[in-house]
């Protein structure tokens, strides 16, 4: 380990500057999982937990986000420290589709450069305005392919420890609103009567290219919309590209003045990064009452979040800043090769400064699992008509 050094990289973007918006290839999904079996989220490489948006008739409103609140299964604090687990498993059970197949590759290579969740490419995205939370990011090479996850800062271990019972309850009540809304099949109504589960995930994976750079990444989508069932499997599966995902989000329906500008800031930025690296284009937000009764569901199209939030953030700025930062762990890491080196690379807020320091050999930092350095040091199929 050496002493922590500037990454060099300018954060904070200068007043004025008026960046062209990057080159940025649209998201293709290539495949999915679902995580299932209550706390102890399971990975399954099916469909299992794809839903419908299918929206609460006029009668069920105000919807009552305290119904059931008590007996809601909760994630459990493992949760929070699965790295890339599940992306690993996915690329175990996909390795033909997801390796390149050269004869004269010693080794397996991954197709992309970069691999991580589309939380930690939105993370990096809101960096250049985000003043108030610090974040750390470890980041390990091997066979040419960079492996990025989020690491837990002792800020993030002390605010969930001291989370409050309000804080608490806002989070269980974007759980419950999307039990309103989605369903297992687009011919019934949302089952609303057994507890919450905020565990199960139904999450994609995608592939897309920064500025010429090509990222794998996995995330977690809400739901579909569609009226007719949706087969991902067998002769007649539907392609993932042919779908339309949407997102649910939750927030309070009458804002003052604060309120507002809180929300086109932090909000409409968040929002806007998280669907666009998904190629989602419609929102749907239950609009709530401080006691979580939601009394309509407002659509918002995507592309009507950077009006919103005009003169806070722009959205050029935010994809610019992710494709220099990819490219500065490109500069300070290209020669490292090893499953255990992880470089930790953390940002300061308050200074917007970002640090980084080496960590070599085997230690509690490193995160590929042994399964998976052994899958990656094998030799890919090769088809037959590439011999």
């Amino acid at each position: 380990m050496f002493s922590k050094a500037n990454t060099g990289l300018r954060v904070r973007p200068n007043r004025g500057e008026i960046l062209p918006f990057p080159q940025f290839e649209k998201p293709r999904p290539i495949g999915y999982f679902s995580v299932v079996g209550g706390v102890l989220r399971e990975y399954e490489c099916t469909a299992q937990q794809l839903r419908y948006y299918v929206p609460p008739p006029a009668k069920k409103f105000p919807l009552d986000l305290n119904d059931g609140l008590s007996s809601a299964i909760k994630k459990p604090e493992s949760a929070y420290d699965e790295g890339l687990d599940h992306i690993f498993k996915f690329i175990f059970d996909h390795s033909d589709q997801v390796t390149k197949p050269l004869a004269a590759c010693e080794f397996r290579r991954l197709n992309a450069e970069f691999v991580c969740w589309r939380g930690l490419l939105r993370l990096l995205m809101c960096t250049p305005y985000e003043y108030r939370s610090d974040w750390s990011i470890v980041v390990t090479r091997f066979n040419g392919t960079f492996y990025l996850r989020k690491r837990d800062t002792e800020h993030d271990k002390r605010q969930r420890a001291q989370e409050t019972v309000q804080q608490q309850t806002f989070a269980s009540w974007g759980f419950k609103f999307e039990q309103y809304c989605l369903s297992g099949s687009p011919f019934l109504e949302p089952e609303t009567k057994s507890p919450v589960d905020q565990c199960g995930e139904f999450s994609c994976v995608f592939t897309t290219k920064l500025g010429g750079i090509e990222v794998l990444y996995g995330a977690e989508m809400d739901g579909v919309i569609s009226e007719q069932p949706i087969s991902l499997e067998g002769e007649n599966a539907t392609s993932l590209e042919n779908i339309k995902f949407v997102e649910l989000k939750l927030r309070q329906g009458n804002l003052n003045r604060n309120q507002i500008q809180s929300y086109n800031r932090h909000k409409t930025r968040n929002w806007w990064c998280q669907s666009f690296l998904v190629g989602i284009q419609d929102i749907y937000v239950g609009l709530r009452t401080e006691r979580g009764l939601v009394e309509r569901i407002e659509h918002t199209e995507v592309r009507s979040l950077p009006k919103q939030g005009v003169n806070q953030w722009m959205p050029n700025v935010c994809v610019t800043f992710l494709i220099e930062f990819l490219n500065r762990i490109r500069q300070l890491m290209g020669e490292v090769n090893c499953p255990y080196t992880v470089f930790e690379f953390y940002f300061n807020s308050s200074r917007g400064v970002i640090t980084y320091e080496c960590i070599k050999g085997k230690s509690e930092h490193s995160f590929l699992p042994d399964y998976y350095i052994e899958l990656m040091k094998s030799k890919p199929t090769i088809p037959e008509n590439n011999k």
